[in-house]
């Protein structure tokens, strides 16, 4: 009898199929969308001076709600932080992220930010006030390259004004003086009749052409 291997028999349950790997970067990609389509970015919001990081937050969170208040968005937001490290010596505020609960909440909050961003911008600390929405990398460098683009045309040297070709004065001279022969000959033929008159101005027209406009 042969004697088989222990070692060798298959569980009757390995034999099952087992269930596909999750793939972790699709599932992370559509969650980072999903978060993006219902956040808002506020630039130029001027940032705290306060030592302790919570005094920070609890103005950035101040200011956020107050700037949807103006936009008339009836919801609080899930998160409020801003992009980037803290650096006492920087100049220039750190952009605002603030995530709302529904995309919906995201529309009406730029809806609003058309119609209200002038009245927004009027009131103190707020003059370069900018909101939009969450941006890939990929848009954030067509943004980008499109406002280089805009600021090479705005600086763009103009062209000069063309200016009218110079005469001779040569030549000017000669143009004034077959002019005076002009106004001699017809001084000369006053109150001509009609076809004498056509005939004048066909001989002068021959031997002054320069003088008339052709």
């Amino acid at each position: 009898m042969k004697r088989t291997n222990a070692s060798n028999i298959t569980p009757p349950h390995a034999k099952r199929a087992m269930p596909p790997a999750l793939d972790l970067d699709q599932n992370t990609a559509t969650l980072e969308e999903q978060e993006r389509q219902r956040t808002l970015v506020f630039i130029g919001l001027p940032e705290s001076n306060a030592t302790r990081p919570s005094e920070r937050v609890q103005e950035d969170r101040e200011a956020a709600t107050k700037i949807l208040d103006h936009l008339e968005v009836e919801a609080q937001p899930t998160a409020i932080f801003r992009l980037g490290r803290y650096d006492p010596q920087r100049t220039t505020p750190r952009p605002l992220k603030v995530v709302m609960p529904t995309p919906t909440h995201q529309h009406v909050a730029l809806g609003g930010w058309k119609r209200e961003r002038a009245r927004l911008r009027s009131q103190q600390n707020m003059a370069r006030l900018f909101v939009r929405p969450a941006l890939t990398k990929e848009q954030l460098k067509k943004e980008y390259e499109e406002r280089v683009r805009k600021r090479q045309q705005n600086t763009a040297p103009v062209a000069p004004a063309k200016q009218p070709p110079q005469t001779n004065p040569k030549e000017a001279s000669e143009n004034t003086t077959k002019s005076s022969q002009v106004d001699k000959t017809i001084a000369q033929n006053e109150n001509p009749n009609p076809l004498d008159q056509l005939l004048l101005q066909l001989e002068l027209q021959n031997r002054f052409p320069q003088c008339f406009d052709k």
